[in-house]
């Protein structure tokens, strides 16, 4: 039982320490977490919206991969820009443009992604519609149809949404800072708090001690006799 008793008295040693300048780890912490929030909010990330269209390609053709690869490249960008009258290269609109493949079916995914919901929407439906025409004029391939055209929808999510990661991040800093300069003053505060750390300082038994006195105290003791502990002794016993 010894080992747990001393275990004991350590954890709550320790939980007084930290109880008696608990305003420095409140501090500290609201000051980290304070800071993490403030930097959070100064460098939010550009919200990005995404629209998906969807074609399908009829027939089943041997040049399926290659129908898939055309809709990104240069020609059908750039009509595309062309159309919206965008200012951006063809490479940057690529990009901006995801495809793919629904499982193994001939519905092939386009999706746009942009900062305006919107006009993530017009730019995968245009990017469709285009594809369709300019496709039939490369490859004079006419089986390209529109499945589904992008929707744009009422209060949409980003594709990044905010973080609060380091706002927890700041506040369990806080918490790690605040203990460990708690136990740093702690360990540079030579004060005698007991009368354990006297005898063991000085290697000699104490055989009193006198209470702190304040006004109040001394006009409640006031008429009254009292005897001064000696280890559990009165003087003159």
């Amino acid at each position: 039982m010894e080992p747990r008793s001393g275990k004991e008295i350590e954890i709550k040693k320790i939980f007084n320490i930290i109880k008696k300048r608990l305003w420095i780890l409140v501090l500290i912490t609201m000051i980290t977490t304070g800071a993490a929030a403030a930097y959070n909010q100064l460098n939010k990330p550009v919200p990005i919206y995404e629209s998906t269209a969807r074609i399908m390609i009829s027939e089943d053709s041997k040049l399926f991969d290659t129908l898939i690869v055309i809709i990104k490249e240069p020609p059908i960008m750039q009509a595309v820009i062309e159309e919206l009258g965008m200012e951006r290269s063809a490479q940057g609109l690529s990009n901006q443009i995801s495809v793919g493949r629904i499982d193994s079916s001939r519905i092939v995914t386009i999706t746009a992604r942009d900062q305006s919901h919107e006009q993530a929407t017009i730019i995968a439906n245009t990017v469709a519609a285009v594809y369709k025409r300019e496709v039939a004029n490369i490859l004079d391939f006419h089986s390209v149809d529109i499945f589904a055209e992008a929707q744009v929808i009422e209060n949409p999510w980003p594709i990044n949404p905010a973080s609060n990661r380091i706002i927890k991040l700041g506040f369990a800093a806080g918490i790690i800072i605040g203990i460990g300069f708690i136990f740093l003053l702690d360990s540079l505060d030579n004060r005698l708090r007991s009368a354990r750390q006297v005898e063991k300082l000085l290697e000699l038994p104490v055989l009193g001690t006198v209470s702190k006195m304040n006004k109040r105290t001394v006009e409640l003791n006031k008429g009254k006799k009292t005897n001064p502990a000696l280890r559990g002794d009165t003087i003159g016993s």
